[in-house]
């Protein structure tokens, strides 16, 4: 199942709101006291399960009361909330099938698209309606289509832990008599239940194999109880297993969170039933409790996770990682308006086309202006990323991509992306966020300029020739990665253009730059033209492709 939108109407901090979901993965941002958890509480309210009274946090009711906005007028208050999904044929074949025979629906589309809407006012009664195309239906019939929808949401709050042992009742408060036969049954069902185990522990190790530390899985099953069947989940290595509940709150938070990406896939791949749904995932602060540089990995992980098993996940967060990857439209800008000093309503900040910046401006603390030269890396698809200073850098080692090197060209399969400039490389903030947010990246400039860009690159635990590297000789207008050309071929485009040398070394600083930014372009035309694979025209970059290619390797 799959959320396309969610309309809100005069509920909490808002007065009106159209949210749409076009992808998988959604990431919801903002300030604190914004609204972003005002938009999960609307969607629990449609479709989230009703939890027992011991447990329950927040209401599945909307109440006029505390959920209309206070600044507005209190005459003919009334709330509304509704929401578009869609319901598919093969991946929520139970729901599907309900929902054709409880509502007639006499064609047999892939999806059915289905709206929800629950309304309520101060003097009429709680009013449940459900649309499907033209045709609207409320009573007896939206009241079961509601209930059905109650299954449909998988809600996980990072900052709100239960145990995973929160349960109640055990098996000890039967009489002595039956202890016989109960007996037998536990040996009978752990048998069975040893195979399942071993399976869900082999699909389980497979999904932690994504995080780069590797962990041991093991599943205990405790004695069997007909009030619940709880497992305990044990982490370690080769020596030692340790339970999930005795881990850090980082990992143990983690874990749960693939734990539940691991369930929905496992219920849109299982036989059709009559309860089958594939759920929706809402993830609160998936970040809590994890160093950055794991919050990087563990976003990545995420999204591209919910894309593979085709799950649904909605998160809000306050970290630039968890942020969608895919596209800028599925990162949703929540923010508060304040007038005369007083909170009125919350709106969507548009982040597309030039606004794309906006929601990692505001988690990163950053100016929108800063992150505008990084907009094609941010939201590349690929893992790994060579940064070089310009765009005829850029050029050069895409030649050296080229099958006719062999084994000396650059094997690497990722995005070469043009910095423009070392000034990119001087706010350690923002260079640290595009480090982090791909798995393997490597960072070149021109070695005229390493006296500026090194020491920060060090600062952010980067290392020399394993992260970054400056291009070029340590010689007099060797330092760039011009200084790698054959010195004959650089010498006789300088004798042909000796008004431009001239001019580079003695003219007025404005002068100086374009003057150099010509010769440059002449001295890669000139390569592209007359060079030939091997050692006489590319002997220094070969010995630069070792170290790239070792550095960017995949298994490094």
């Amino acid at each position: 199942m799959r959320i396309r939108k969610l309309d809100l109407k005069n509920y909490r901090t808002f007065e009106s709101l159209e949210l749409n979901f076009p992808a998988f993965y959604a990431a919801i941002c903002g300030q604190n006291d914004a609204g972003k958890s005002n938009i999960i509480r609307a969607l629990l309210i449609l479709l989230g399960p009703e939890e027992p009274f011991y447990r329950r946090r927040r209401s599945r009711d909307i109440d006029v009361e505390t959920d209309f906005p206070k600044w507005l007028p209190p005459n003919n208050r009334a709330i509304e909330i509704s929401c578009t999904i869609e319901v598919d044929k093969d991946a929520d074949a139970g729901l599907y099938s309900f929902l054709k025979e409880w509502l007639e629906i006499d064609q047999e589309p892939q999806q059915i698209t289905l709206v929800p809407r629950v309304r309520k006012s101060e003097k009429d009664a709680y009013e449940i309606t459900v649309s499907v195309g033209e045709r609207e239906f409320s009573g007896l019939k939206a009241q079961e289509v509601q209930k059905r929808l109650r299954s449909t949401l998988l809600v996980h709050n990072s900052t709100e832990h239960d145990s995973i042992y929160s349960f109640i009742g055990e098996l000890d408060e039967f009489s002595a008599q039956y202890a016989k036969e109960l007996t037998e049954i536990s040996k009978k069902a752990s048998s069975s239940l040893k195979r399942v185990a071993k399976a869900q522990k082999e699909e389980i190790t497979s999904l932690l194999g994504r995080l780069s530390r590797t962990y041991k899985v093991e599943i205990t099953l405790p004695d069997i109880s007909l009030n619940h069947l709880p497992y305990d989940l044990t982490l370690g290595d080769s020596k030692v297993d340790i339970s999930l509940s005795e881990w850090g709150s980082g990992t143990k938070n983690r874990t749960m969170i693939l734990l539940a990406l691991l369930r929905a896939r496992q219920v849109s791949q299982s036989a059709t039933t009559s309860s089958k749904v594939t759920p929706v995932l809402v993830i609160e602060e998936p970040e809590s409790f994890l160093h950055p540089s794991a919050q990087a990995e563990f976003g990545r992980v995420v999204q591209d996770i919910s894309s593979e098993f085709g799950v649904q996940v909605i998160t809000t967060t306050h970290s630039p990682y968890m942020l969608s990857k895919e596209r800028p439209s599925s990162n949703i800008l929540i923010e508060r308006k304040i007038v005369r000093g007083h909170f009125r309503g919350s709106t969507q900040v548009d982040t597309n086309d030039q606004k794309w910046m906006e929601p990692f401006s505001l988690v990163l603390g950053l100016s929108s202006e800063e992150f505008k030269p990084w907009r094609d890396l941010l939201f590349n698809q690929s893992d790994s990323v060579l940064l070089v200073e310009g765009a005829t850098d850029k050029e050069y080692f895409e030649m050296l991509r080229r099958p006719e090197h062999g084994i000396n060209g650059l094997t690497f399969n990722g995005v070469i992306f043009d910095y423009d400039g070392c000034g990119s490389l001087k706010n350690p903030t923002l260079l640290k966020f595009m480090q982090q947010r791909n798995k393997r990246s490597f960072i070149t400039y021109d070695l005229d300029v390493e006296s500026e860009v090194r020491p920060g690159l060090e600062r952010l635990n980067l290392q020399h020739k394993d992260s970054f590297l400056g291009l070029g000789h340590d010689k007099p207008g060797l330092r760039s990665i011009e200084g790698l050309l054959p010195k004959s071929m650089v010498s006789s485009v300088n004798q042909e253009n000796q008004e431009l040398v001239q001019q580079a070394i003695y003219g007025t600083k404005e002068e100086q730059k374009s003057a150099k930014s010509h010769l440059k372009k002449l001295y890669l035309e000139k390569f592209k033209k007359d060079s030939v694979p091997g050692e006489e025209w590319f002997g220094d970059f070969y010995r630069l492709t070792k170290i790239l290619n070792k550095a960017l390797s995949s298994t490094n």
